[in-house]
């Protein structure tokens, strides 16, 4: 019998285009379209966080697969960080015997719930986070662990202590001494200075260089006072009052880092070491055969305290080697071999267009392997004065190149006959279609263009006669409009850099050759066997001579009082 080969996806989020579920997800669908022998493999996805907005998803779903955890949403009211009323989830879960909650902090005192036009850090605060740890503690949690990513505020924690006539910070301290707190925090930013809570986050949370000053001197405050409260606890806190400024990770969330390692005695933990912890990540990785990370931009920060860096320090334990799977890699092969990190996909390399990589990273993951459709457009034609505009659409094989592949243009025209009957020939499928004058005439040059490469990609098919539809739309230029509900992604100078539209490109150029070689026999006047009707002053004299034909386009700019020419 044949042991199932195990695979552990273990994906952050590609920040702007996928979550972290999202991007395991597709991870998963790709390697089963593309597995030989699947069902010999066990494939396991721990989608991870930072402690940031989508946390507690992650950690809902990761707990409710093991029925021993009894992980539960409970929504308490609260309210956001302008203490208008809310409600928002707890998760409640068992943890080797312990009653456990996780907050998310950006659930009650995120960027994302306010407008933009609200987002002042001089007006919100950090209660509802108080609200949601009073309720976390009287559901009997024993120990409470905060994601304190994606915060509007810079409080430095004290919207917890409450209003007046609320609990005083000695009794909320005393109602927290039996609770243990782990803070998923993966800055290293101290609470006050250059580069402490207000003046590097305080700009994202809708300060300005007015407010700055005032809010780093009310954080200098903040400060003072809370040293004088941990000095009156005394012992530990009094100790820890000596620090309050200086521990790395204080300035996260607008200075709540500082306030829990304070008062709570909480231990600050880079999220992915939090997260890892609870996932049990180390025992599913000392059994995976496999292990697959990534994230959107993988570049030396991600190696250097974050989730990649942390995976692949556990995998050395076991002598296993990451694969990474990103947007885009800007790291070294000298630190890939340092880091020991295994095999690095990036979607760049199915598409060097960054924003094509944001706007359809999901289809590109899949894309990775053969079941994606891409085809390639692009025309030949829209300056010419006279004759069709012709536009096609190429389906490539997986890992298909020639090294004449490139714009059409930069070829002579022996190279784009012979690519002609490679791409003619090799394609999965091709499509040529053309637009006349009198149509160019009517609804303009660009819609002609765009009207062709949309009629090509209805007529695509495979050497079967089998009808192929797109995935995804490669386009050269920076116009084109939507082809049904495909995604599409215009690239200028697409010919010089994705194979597909260099291909489309061969033989729109081609087909349009032929066409005017045609026509140039029927009106030999015209030099069209040499300039293909392109504007050359041969073209402009002959049109001066001899009037216009019924391939003229009346609507360019031709010569100045045109003549029709009677047949």
């Amino acid at each position: 019998m044949v042991s199932n080969r195990k695979i552990l996806i273990v994906p952050d989020k590609f920040k702007g285009s996928l979550s972290a579920p999202e991007v395991a997800d597709a991870i998963e669908e790709a390697i089963k379209m593309r597995a030989v022998h699947i069902s010999e493999v066990e494939i396991e996805k721990v989608p991870m966080a930072d402690g940031g907005d989508g946390s507690l998803d992650i950690m809902y779903t990761a707990l409710s697969k093991d029925t021993s955890s009894r992980a539960h949403l409970m929504n308490v009211k609260c309210c956001d960080p302008l203490r208008r009323p809310i409600k928002a989830p707890i998760l409640l879960f068992h943890n080797n015997g312990e009653q456990c909650a996780f907050i998310e902090m950006a659930r009650c005192c995120g960027l994302t719930l306010l407008k933009e036009e609200e987002r002042d850090p001089l007006k919100t605060d950090t209660f509802g986070l108080g609200l949601m740890i009073r309720a976390a503690a009287d559901a009997g949690a024993q120990k409470i662990i905060i994601g304190i990513g994606g915060s509007a505020t810079n409080d430095m924690g004290y919207g917890i202590w409450g209003e007046e006539g609320s609990m005083s910070p000695e009794e909320i301290v005393r109602m927290c001494d039996n609770i243990t707190f782990q803070i998923a925090c993966d800055v290293e930013n101290p609470l006050l200075g250059p580069n402490g809570a207000t003046m590097v986050y305080a700009p994202q949370k809708g300060a300005n260089w007015m407010t700055l000053p005032l809010l780093e001197q009310r954080m200098e405050l903040y400060a003072v006072k809370a040293q004088s409260l941990l000095k009156r606890f005394g012992g530990e806190f009094a100790v820890r009052a000596t620090h309050i400024t200086t521990i790395p990770g204080g300035g996260a969330a607008g200075g709540v880092g500082s306030a829990f390692y304070s008062f709570f005695k909480a231990e600050l933990l880079p999220g992915w070491q939090l997260f890892s912890q609870i996932l049990s990540l180390e025992e599913k990785i000392a059994s995976a055969e496999t292990i697959i990370t990534g994230e959107g931009r993988f570049d030396s920060q991600s190696l250097s305290g974050k989730l990649i860096d942390g995976l692949a320090s556990l995998c050395r334990k076991y002598g296993k080697r990451p694969a990474v799977v990103c947007g885009e890699s800007l790291v070294s092969p000298e630190l890939l071999k340092k880091h020991k990190i295994g095999n690095v996909y990036q979607l760049m390399d199915i598409c060097p267009d960054r924003q094509t990589c944001i706007s359809s990273a999901k289809i590109l993951l899949k894309g990775t392997y053969p079941t994606l459709v891409e085809v390639g457009c692009d025309e030949a034609g829209r300056g010419c004065l006279a004759g069709a505009v012709f536009a096609a659409a190429v389906v490539l094989p997986k890992g298909f190149s020639h090294p004449l592949l490139n714009d059409s243009k930069q070829l002579n025209a022996n190279q784009r006959e012979e690519l002609r009957d490679i791409i003619e020939r090799e394609a999965v499928a091709w499509s040529v279609a053309s637009i006349d004058a009198q149509e160019i005439d009517r609804i303009n040059i660009l819609n002609a263009s765009i009207k062709g490469m949309h009629k090509a990609i209805d007529d695509l098919k495979n050497s079967c006669g089998e009808k192929v539809t797109p995935s995804l739309i490669f386009v050269d230029g920076n116009r084109f409009k939507p082809y049904g509900k495909t995604p599409h992604h215009c690239i200028i100078k697409g010919d010089s850099k994705l194979s597909c539209i260099a291909a489309a490109s061969i033989l729109a150029k081609t087909h349009r050759d032929e066409y005017m070689q045609r026509l140039a026999a029927e009106y030999p006047q015209y030099g069209w066997e040499e300039n293909m009707a392109y504007p050359t002053a041969k073209h402009r004299e002959a049109i001066a001579l001899y009037g216009l034909t019924p391939y003229h386009r009346r609507s360019f700019n031709l010569i100045d009082n045109q003549l029709n020419l009677h047949i």
